[in-house]
């Protein structure tokens, strides 16, 4: 899997080395060459990460695409709003690793006029540096529709659609993705060469059905990546095709497992981590629990038992916005706990007690949990793997707005089938970014 597409990560390495000049000429200008010692290299090297990580946590590498120029000098506005900010905290807590107040605003200024015009001229080169991979999907099956959508939707993925082959609907017909039929199956070799295919995604019915095996064989010597939708549906859309998938994928290849290493790994690092931060939240939540009781009658915690890992249920708890004898009705002291994210902060005790884990599928009801254990096949997969505070499935729900049961269990096991330190790390920092009070992407 690619947590970062490298269209992305070249953006984001490039921004890291423009911003470290900018900062590095404003230290020359105003110190000379000779005055740059290692403390002053240092702090402008602080600097220019600093612009990335506020880059990150505004969202600007989350795609590259934006509404209009207003919307990427604002966006950029908060970022070095943020860059200003956090260069006022070192300095406050007398480190020395701080710039100079004239160094500071002077790269800045530089930074900001700079990095627009990158942009800009990126988003322009970025065809003619990395050229798309065009997509031939064979069948025009659902599957393969919602993957044409998300390649088009998603433009740093580095995919393009070329066209769809299918006997019916007819020739030029308008698919998905901006795609539309090419050809039969029967034009597959001469349409390979005429539209440079890269990738060629054959759909479920076709899978199904008859495949050109011969044509698919000569395509594949030539260097053409050959797959089944299910492969491309999970790179594009962070999630595993429920629709695709066949019990032999656990039974026999045990695809979506984990490893004992990396579940052995992420217990210790978020007993760790949830100890600490278990500790700092502590003493918020004794004072959300009497700000709870002072404004409004009933207990401050409510308490539910959900299903764990392996299905073993545990009782977490989380403090409560709403009135009890209605709890469609929030009150004042509840819509301020939600503000600041704090209704599910007594959950850290969950982590440290060893029930719950920092990172991993959202928890889930015990009784929604076997009911739907019933009714989708592949649920139970999911409980291989502690439930988390955040996860890859919360992320992606919070910008895409996925609302049905089967695609949140299908962004699930894609987690438990990628499950990393990596991924964890990745999605922690969307977590955090989620929280803060930054302006949309």
């Amino acid at each position: 899997m690619r947590l970062l597409p490298e269209r992305i990560s070249v953006l984001l390495l490039s921004e890291l080395l423009v911003s470290f000049v900018c900062f590095f000429a404003a230290a020359v200008y105003f110190f000379g060459v000779q005055g740059l010692n290692r403390e002053r290299i240092v702090a402008v090297g602080i600097a220019a990460l600093s612009v990335v990580v506020s880059c990150f946590f505004n969202g600007l590498y989350r795609n590259l695409q934006w509404k209009s120029r207003v919307a990427l000098v604002l966006q950029l506005c908060s970022v070095f709003g943020m860059v200003l900010l956090l260069q006022g905290v070192l300095a406050y807590t007398g480190g020395g690793l701080q710039t100079g107040r004239w160094v500071m605003l002077c790269g800045v200024a530089l930074n900001f006029l700079v990095m627009i015009n990158w942009r800009i001229a990126y988003a322009a080169l970025l065809k003619k540096i990395f050229p798309t991979e065009p997509i031939l999907f064979l069948g025009v099956d659902d599957v393969v529709c919602e993957i044409a959508s998300n390649v088009a939707a998603r433009p740093e993925l580095g995919f393009s659609v070329a066209g769809f082959l299918s006997e019916s609907p007819a020739l030029g017909t308008k698919v998905a993705g901006g795609g539309s039929v090419v050809g039969t199956i029967d034009n597959l070799t001469e349409l390979v060469d005429e539209l440079k295919v890269r990738r060629i995604v054959a759909g479920t019915e076709e899978m199904r059905r008859r495949l050109p095996v011969e044509a698919l064989v000569g395509a594949k010597r030539k260097g053409i990546a050959v797959e089944e939708a299910g492969s491309t549906y999970e790179l594009v859309c962070g999630r595993v095709c429920s629709r695709t998938f066949r019990p032999s994928q656990i039974v026999f290849a045990n695809e979506l497992a984990v490893a004992p290493g990396v579940m052995a790994m992420q217990s210790i690092y978020s007993n760790i981590l949830g100890l600490v931060a278990y500790i700092c939240a502590v003493p918020v939540i004794a004072v959300a629990r009497l700000a709870i009781r002072l404004t409004s009658r009933g207990p401050a915690l409510l308490s539910e038992t959900f299903a764990g890992l392996n299905g073993i249920p545990f009782v977490a708890s989380r403090l409560r916005c709403a009135e009890m004898d209605n709890p469609d009705k929030v009150t004042a002291m509840g819509r301020i706990i939600r503000a600041l994210h704090m209704e599910y902060l007594p959950r850290v005790g969950s982590v440290v007690r060893g029930e719950m884990s920092l990172v991993g599928p959202e928890p889930v009801r015990v009784e929604f949990a076997e009911f739907l254990s019933s009714t989708i096949p592949i649920y139970r997969q999911r409980q291989t793997v502690k439930p988390g505070l955040t996860g890859w499935t919360q992320i992606q729900t919070a910008e895409t707005d996925i609302p049905d049961a089967i695609r949140s269990v299908e962004t699930d096991l894609y987690y438990t089938k990628h499950m990393s330190i990596a991924l964890d790390a990745y999605i922690l920092l969307h977590a955090l970014r989620s929280v803060l009070p930054l302006g949309e992407e």
